[in-house]
């Protein structure tokens, strides 16, 4: 094998390739990344049997040819390269040479023959979501997935195409995240995709604002795919049933509390200097009309702000989880939220002041009246 390409093309792409590559394996083949070279493109690989990711680039070939470089090492290599036009060859000894301005770099190349085939998903349409739109409900949901892996359905996040609406749903044992959007004349489609897959895909999401390359999405019964601009990710899909959501979204309030939603997370951010994993305090919030009074304190120091609010119903105190309402709050958007109460014991719902497109549910904590 051996080609040229510019060392910017090749080390754009390298770290969201290696993303893929797996870490810890004793499988080497696993730890590298496929280089193949063809016709006017080198193509390269990363896929550790969960999550690959697959890219191509603009290169001069004339010898085409395959085989696997370390990952962690080629990277380093091609980033420590002089800026210009790189050489890459390599001998029957799969021994890679690198050159490029006067420097000559090398190191030892693998065959190709134990490296794993990429999932044949042979959908032919998919789903066709707007790049900025995908990014957006992603990362306003996927604080919320469970970190418990004798749950893996809920390490992942619920993708389901209804009633011309995308919904992308996260929970665990304790809140609950909901973005929907309209979506017409799309296939119905219901899969889980796990968070590691889903923050690489939204790292390659771009903002497209004219949508002139939209993310097409292509299923089958065990993988799915996600065409990102120049890129392919390749998942593994969780099997298991994943809940009935909405019966987790309370449909009545006694308490309605609309609040300034930088004043609200300035004050968790306070709080949250005073709370650890020695010292975990929960946050007490006294809501009162007009005003909520809210207070954390533990051996490290105390925090005590009144913030205005505007209030419709009960008097109510209640306890939060500090980080669970935090990031609840940073992922609604828009200048105030809405946060509706029932009891102290019983979820909330918080929610965007206008709309109904994006829904966080928290359980609380208990407190000191």
């Amino acid at each position: 094998m051996k080609f040229t390409c510019q060392k910017s093309d090749l080390y754009e792409v390298l770290p969201n390739v290696a993303k893929a590559a797996s870490a810890k394996t004793p499988m080497e083949a696993l730890a590298a990344i496929r280089l193949s070279a063809s016709g006017q493109n080198l193509e390269l690989t990363g896929y550790d049997l969960e999550l690959g990711i697959r890219t191509a680039i603009p290169a001069v070939v004339e010898e085409e040819g395959v085989l696997l470089a370390d990952s962690r090492l080629f990277s380093e290599l091609v980033r420590r390269m002089p800026d210009g036009i790189l050489q890459i060859e390599t001998d029957d000894h799969l021994k890679i040479t690198m050159q490029g301005g006067g420097t000559e770099c090398q190191l030892a190349g693998m065959r190709a023959d134990e490296y794993p085939d990429l999932p044949d998903i042979e959908q032919t349409q998919g789903a066709v979501i707007p790049q900025n739109l995908l990014k957006n409900m992603i990362n306003q949901t996927i604080y919320a997935v469970s970190l418990d892996e004798t749950r893996p359905i809920f390490t992942g996040e619920l993708l389901e195409m209804e009633n011309d609406a995308l919904n992308i749903v996260a929970l665990d044992n304790y809140r609950m995240a909901l973005r929907t959007e309209p979506l017409p004349g799309q296939e119905a489609m219901k899969f889980v995709v796990p968070s590691k897959a889903l923050r690489e895909i939204e790292h390659l999401l771009g903002e497209d604002e004219k949508n002139e390359h939209p993310c097409v999405i292509r299923l089958d019964q065990h993988h799915a795919s996600f065409e990102v601009q120049r890129y392919v990710v390749y998942t593994r899909l969780l099997a298991g049933e994943f809940i009935n959501y909405r019966r987790s979204i309370p449909d009545h309030s006694k308490t309605e509390v609309l609040i300034g939603r930088r004043e609200l997370i300035e004050s968790l951010e306070r709080c949250a200097l005073l709370i650890s994993e020695k010292n975990k305090t929960a946050v007490r919030f006294q809501f009162e009309e007009g005003k909520v009074l809210i207070s954390c304190q533990n051996v490290i120091g105390s925090v005590d702000d009144t913030l205005s609010c505007d209030m419709t119903g009960e008097k109510l105190v209640i306890g939060f989880n500090n980080r669970y309402l935090l990031e609840a709050v940073r992922a609604i958007q828009g200048d105030r939220v809405r946060l509706f109460l029932t009891a102290a014991d019983r979820a909330v719902k918080v929610m965007e002041e206008q709309g109904e497109n994006s829904i966080a549910i928290i359980m609380p904590v208990q407190v000191r009246r």
